[in-house]
């Protein structure tokens, strides 16, 4: 109980800096929108997807860090975490080397070679690309860190950290907006000091609350890297590919089309990204948990994998529904009707999609990490996911339209689901029929009673600003009707309503 109290706890926490984050996020980004131009915040969003495939190795070994970390705090006093931090410092700081020594020749011959801009974009694009790059090597020296506080479950202090890189992001928005020089220049250098100051905080709070295991000493025992680094280049393919649906995705956009298209992309891909973060909030907060049972309680952790999967895709469905039956409407709300680029509600509707059939596997990654044994679904997954990019460059050069590569997401997320399920099976008591009556099942018929009233309502909706505003308010309403009522068993509900009539007893 106390665990399952940890996790509620963690989750409403994450939860509330969500909020504030996303729609802070929403504010920022329409702002850098007006600020930059269309052409310009496309070409921020390509040239920055380079270091994001450059520095997807961080991403991997979050997961790395706090997997060792976790295992190690599970042993008690046989475990040793300032070991595999020291060990884990060591070969962050190698990476980062790494990343900037191959990162600038690769990523400014692709910018002189075949980023499609006029010539006198080029060198803003170099420039963008540089201090990204700075940005990128900060972020995985301070992994480690990161990774600790996850395997501590330090939520609160992480989301207040958040909270405030938030209100500067605000900040520097408005500040954007008035200044008159080269917007995309100073645009970039500030996204870099307010990346570096977000990792120099996260740090110092380990420095101050974990002194004793983030204080360096050399590892010699060659065998720890081994096995960190092996676990680290596994993980690293499913980073890869992630990365590789987006901003790879993006870097074949910019070879067939202009940069508005771009921009619409990385719009969408904003919309995507915020909407998954609340689901990653529930995600995150559950993980330790699934990884800590793993070893000592297996059903339990299984049991939450089917939970967060279906707790997942419900929370993804109620975000989605007024999204996706009034895509233009939230748009022209958001960017005004003048600022949306072409193709926005095309690539967020489908990338919407894709995220509601991925949470379907929501708790199979902490899982399957939590064996150790990730070889066989990191190859499978990254050969997946990874096959989008030849598969839409095909496309493309064929003359198929841009959107093509959210529709082949979609089908490519779907198969994804199918292979993990397999993996799950193969590692640990993860049953087809239980995954179906715990997970699918209801996710199905909730799916079907959210869609099927709010479809006829859409119907005789008029265009009117004031009925799709109010559209939008019963759409939602429905949708958290249909996930209490259908989409939660009884047990659920009743402890949702024991809780209830208990803080309202007090």
């Amino acid at each position: 109980m106390n665990e399952n109290k940890t996790i509620a706890i963690n989750t409403v926490i994450l939860t509330i800096k969500l909020v504030i984050t996303i729609v802070c996020g929403f504010i920022v980004s329409r702002l850098i929108l007006q600020a930059l131009g269309a052409d310009n915040y496309g070409l921020y969003n390509v040239v920055g997807g380079i270091v994001g495939m450059l520095s997807l190795v961080s991403t991997s070994m979050v997961a790395t860090t706090y997997r060792y970390i976790a295992v190690e705090r599970g042993k008690g006093d046989l475990g040793n975490p300032q070991r595999v931090y020291s060990t884990l410092i060591l070969i962050h700081v190698a990476l980062a080397l790494l990343l900037i020594i191959i990162g600038e020749p690769l990523g400014a011959y692709y910018i002189y070679n075949y980023l499609s801009v006029t010539n006198a974009s080029i060198s803003d694009a170099h420039f963008v690309f540089i201090f990204s790059l700075i940005a990128a090597f900060f972020t995985i020296i301070a992994v480690p860190s990161n990774g600790l506080l996850i395997a501590e479950e330090k939520f609160l202090s992480m989301s207040v950290i958040d909270i405030i890189r938030t209100l500067l992001n605000i900040a520097m928005a408005f500040f954007l907006l008035e200044y008159a020089g080269n917007r995309l220049r100073l645009y970039s250098v500030l996204m870099a000091v307010l990346t570096i100051g977000n990792r120099i905080a996260f740090q110092s709070y380990c420095q101050y609350k974990y002194s004793q295991i983030v204080k360096f000493k050399l590892n010699r025992n060659i065998k720890d890297y081994k096995e960190m680094l092996s676990f680290t280049g596994w993980t690293l393919l499913g980073a890869s590919a992630v990365v590789g649906r987006t901003q790879g995705v993006a870097m074949v956009i910019n070879l067939f089309f202009r940069n508005s298209i771009n921009a619409a992309f990385g719009v969408a891909a904003q919309i995507s990204h915020a909407t998954s973060m609340f689901t990653n909030t529930l995600r995150q907060s559950v993980t330790p948990q699934i990884m800590k049972s793993q070893g000592g309680a297996p059903s339990r952790s299984i049991n939450l994998v089917y939970a967060i999967s279906r707790y997942t895709y419900l929370i993804m469905l109620v975000i989605s529904v007024p999204l996706l039956l009034s895509m233009n409407t939230v748009l022209q709300l958001w960017l005004g009707v003048d600022n949306i680029p072409q193709m926005t509600s095309v690539f967020a509707t489908f990338l919407l999609i894709d995220g509601m059939i991925s949470n379907l596997r929501s708790g199979f990654d902490a899982s399957i990490q939590a064996s150790g044994k990730i070889r066989k679904n990191q190859i499978g997954y990254t050969i997946i996911n990874l096959s989008i990019i030849p598969i839409v460059y095909i496309l493309y050069n064929i003359g198929l339209p841009a959107y093509m590569n959210v529709v082949v997401g979609v089908i490519l997320c779907i198969i994804t689901n199918f292979f993990q399920a397999t993996i799950m099976r193969e590692l640990t008591d993860f049953s087809y029929k239980d995954y179906w009556n715990k997970t699918l099942l209801q996710a199905l018929i909730t799916t079907i009673v959210t869609f099927t009233p709010m479809l006829c309502l859409k119907l005789v909706i008029g265009d009117n600003m004031y009925e799709k505003v109010g559209f939008i308010a019963i759409s939602i309403l429905w949708s958290c009707l249909a996930v209490c009522f259908v989409g939660l068993n009884n047990r659920e509900k009743n402890s949702i309503i024991m809780f209830a009539l208990k803080k309202i007893k007090k």
